[in-house]
C-alpha cells in the first residue's frame, strides 16, 4: 500500500506546518494538507476553522479568531501547538514537495462556517474564488497534485478551475462517497477506516478508482485497510503501510 502523510504525519510533527511537510516528504509516497483562505484570500494550511479553542476548534495556536479573519502575516507568526512553527501559505509549502511525492490538497472551507462536516456546505459559486487562489498557489508546484474535499461544491469548483488536476472524494459515508466520486469524475475515493470493507474497495476498483483510507492512526488500522484491499492509507505516523504490507506478517 501507498502511504500518504495525514497533515504531514500529524502524530510525528506539528500538523499542517512546513516542518511536517519537510519530514513527510522524505518518508511518504504522498503528503496531505488542509487548506483554507486567510483574510486576503491567500490559501494557508490549517484544519480547524478557528485558531483558538472556541466552538469545535482545538486551540491549535496562540492566536484567536477565525482563520479567514487573520492576515497571512499574523498566521505566519502564530505558534502551532507550541512548536514554534507558524501557519504557512500553500504556495510556500508546495515548493517543498518534490516531484516524486504526491501532494494531496484538501479544500477545507472557502472561509465560511457553513463548511462543516454533516452539512452540505456552500455551493460551487462560493468555492470558486478560493479554488482559483489555490490554482494560483500551485502553479509552480513540481509535485503531482490531487485535490480533495468532503464538499460537492468544492469538487465542482475544482473541476471547473483545475480540470486537469486529479480529484479525490472524501466521505464519511462510503455510499455517498462512491456517488460523489462518480459525479465529479474523481480518480480516488478517500474513505474512513471504520467504513471500509472489501465491497467498497471492489466497487471503487470496478469504477476505475483507487481507495485511500483515513485516518490510520496505528498498525491495527493499517492491517485492516490492507486486508480490505485498500490502495493506500492516509496515516498519522510513518511506517504503518510498510508494516501492514510486510510479507513476513502474512506468512
Amino acid at each position: 500500500m501507498r502511504e500518504i502523510a495525514h497533515r504531514g504525519f500529524a502524530g510525528a510533527a506539528p500538523e499542517n506546518t512546513a516542518a511536517a511537510v519537510r519530514t513527510a516528504r522524505e518518508r511518504a509516497d504522498g503528503v496531505e494538507v488542509d487548506v483554507q483562505p486567510a483574510a486576503d484570500g491567500t490559501p494557508v494550511l490549517f484544519h480547524d476553522q478557528r485558531l483558538d479553542g472556541e466552538g469545535d476548534s482545538r486551540g491549535l495556536t496562540d492566536e484567536t479568531g477565525f482563520v479567514w479573519d487573520a492576515d497571512p502575516e499574523t498566521l505566519a507568526a502564530a505558534d502551532v501547538l507550541g512548536s514554534g512553527e507558524g501557519v504557512p501559505t500553500l504556495a510556500d509549502v508546495a515548493a517543498l514537495v518534490p516531484a516524486g511525492v504526491e501532494f494531496h490538497v484538501e479544500l477545507k472551507t472557502p472561509g465560511s462556517e457553513d463548511a462543516r462536516l454533516g452539512l452540505s456546505g456552500p455551493d460551487a459559486a462560493v468555492w470558486r474564488p478560493f479554488a482559483e487562489s489555490v490554482a494560483d498557489a500551485l502553479a509552480d508546484c513540481e509535485a503531482p497534485v490531487v485535490v480533495s474535499s468532503f464538499f460537492d461544491g468544492a469538487l465542482e469548483a475544482a473541476t471547473e478551475v483545475l480540470p486537469e488536476t486529479p480529484r479525490a472524494a472524501l466521505c464519511l459515508d462510503t455510499d455517498r462517497g462512491l456517488t460523489r466520486a462518480s459525479e465529479f469524475d474523481c480518480r480516488a475515493l478517500h474513505a474512513p477506516v471504520d467504513g471500509l470493507d472489501e465491497s467498497v474497495v471492489e466497487h471503487a476498483h470496478r469504477d476505475g478508482r483507487t481507495v485511500n483510507a483515513w485516518t490510520v492512526t496505528d498498525w491495527q488500522d493499517a492491517v485492516a485497510c490492507s486486508d480490505a484491499g485498500a490502495d493506500g492509507v492516509i496515516a498519522d505516523y510513518p511506517g504503518l503501510a510498510a508494516y501492514a504490507g510486510d510479507p513476513a506478517r502474512l506468512a
